[in-house]
């Protein structure tokens, strides 16, 4: 069964090669940084589209709202053993999704604020809190490893090898 298409898939994995490089690699403020940026801004668009008008329904965002009674349901699951396998994402899963997608579209416009706009350069604000932001989005990564580990272990799901394949 086809869960990720090639679509969602190849923007998983270029979200993350984006996103360590620049955190890791990258110099702020040098071009690479802000060019990185860039692309993740446009990555973010193009994930935001494929959400609304793509035609995998598990990649719809619509079909992964993380509602407060979903999260609840779903800590009462784990507590209680008996664990839903959804073919998409979970409600925690979910949740996070969406903290990547505020997450990168505030570093993109706090980056290209003080990057573009002169009265902004140097804003300390600004600086402070896209660095408080982009270690946030790198600890909520390692959650998000250790989640999808835990999840494959409890559930038996292969989730690694879906987010490769698209195939479960």
């Amino acid at each position: 069964m086809v869960i990720w298409d090639r679509l969602v898939r190849s923007w998983h994995w270029y979200l993350v090669a984006v996103v360590v490089a620049n955190y890791w690699f990258l110099e702020g403020g040098d071009d690479l940084h802000n060019y990185a940026g860039y692309a993740l801004f446009a990555l973010m668009a193009l994930r935001l589209s494929w959400g609304i008008w793509g035609r995998n329904p598990h990649a719809l965002l619509v079909n992964f709202i993380p509602t407060p009674a979903a999260i609840r349901e779903h800590f009462n699951d784990l507590r209680s053993g008996v664990i839903e396998h959804p073919a998409g994402h979970n409600p925690l899963g979910a949740l996070f999704i969406y903290f990547v997608f505020l997450s990168i579209a505030y570093l993109s416009i706090t980056g290209w604020l003080h990057e573009e706009v002169d009265a902004l350069f140097g804003n300390d604000f600004l600086q402070n809190t896209h660095r408080w932001v982009s270690d946030v989005l790198m600890i909520g990564a390692g959650i998000h490893i250790t989640g999808v580990l835990v999840m494959q272990k409890l559930t038996g799901t292969p989730l690694i090898k879906t987010m490769i394949t698209g195939k479960r």
